[in-house]
C-alpha cells in the first residue's frame, strides 16, 4: 500500500508531470497575452522542459520567469523578425495561389518551399536561443542547418505540433490545457537524446 503513494510510483510521476506540462502552458499563455512578449514566452518554455527532460527543472515559475527576463531582449527581437517572415510569406501564397497565370503558379510553390524552410527553422530557432548563448543571426544560422542536418527529427516535431493542435481544435479541447507544454517536452525530449549531442552543445546552466 505505501508503494501505491511513495512519489516514485509511474502513475503518480505521470501525473506529475501532467500537472507540470500544464502550469507551463498556463505560465506561456498568460505571458504570451500581449503578443510581442511570445517570443520570450516561448523561449522560457523551452528552458523549462529542457530542464524537466532531465529532471533537472527545480522550481518551475522561477525558472520560467528568470529565463523570461535574461532572454527577453533577444528572444523578442527573433519573435518579431519570425513574425515579419511569417506575415510576408503568408501574404506572398495568398496573392500568387489567386493569380491565374503560370508564373503565379510558379511562384506559389516556389513560396510554398520557402514557408516550409521558414516552419522547419521556426521549431528550432527557440529551443536554441533557450540553450545557447549566441547572437540572433547565429541563431538563425544554426537553426537552418540542423533542420536540413537532421530532417526527419524536426518533421516529426513538426508532425506533433499539428497532430496536438488538431487534436485540441477538432477532437477534445481540453487538451489544449496541455497543449504547448506537450509539445515543449516532447520537443525537448527529441533535442536532448537525439539533436542535441552530435553538436556537444551544453546548456545553460540556472543559477543557485
Amino acid at each position: 500500500m505505501a508503494k501505491l503513494f511513495s512519489y516514485d510510483n509511474p502513475v503518480w510521476r505521470f501525473m506529475g508531470r501532467v500537472a507540470d506540462v500544464f502550469f507551463l502552458t498556463i505560465l506561456w499563455a498568460v505571458c504570451s497575452l500581449p503578443v510581442v512578449t511570445a517570443g520570450a514566452s516561448t523561449s522560457a518554455l523551452y528552458y523549462v522542459s529542457l530542464k524537466m527532460v532531465k529532471n533537472r527543472e527545480g522550481y518551475l515559475g522561477k525558472s520560467f520567469f528568470r529565463a523570461f527576463r535574461d532572454n527577453f531582449a533577444q528572444s523578442t527581437v527573433v519573435w518579431l523578425i519570425m513574425l515579419a517572415a511569417g506575415a510576408f510569406l503568408g501574404m506572398d501564397m495568398y496573392f500568387f495561389y489567386h493569380m491565374e497565370s503560370r508564373a503565379g503558379v510558379f511562384a506559389f510553390w516556389l513560396f510554398l518551399v520557402f514557408t516550409v524552410l521558414y516552419f522547419f527553422v521556426a521549431v528550432l530557432v527557440f529551443p536554441l536561443e533557450a540553450r545557447l548563448d549566441t547572437k540572433a543571426g547565429n541563431l538563425f544560422f544554426m537553426a537552418f542547418m540542423v533542420s536540413i542536418k537532421n530532417f526527419s527529427w524536426v518533421m516529426l516535431m513538426l508532425v506533433t505540433v499539428v497532430c496536438i493542435l488538431a487534436l485540441g481544435v477538432f477532437v477534445f479541447w481540453p487538451v489544449l490545457l496541455v497543449g504547448a507544454g506537450t509539445v515543449a517536452y516532447l520537443h525537448s525530449l527529441i533535442l536532448v537524446w537525439m539533436i542535441f549531442p552530435k553538436y556537444g552543445w551544453n546548456g545553460k546552466e540556472e543559477p543557485e
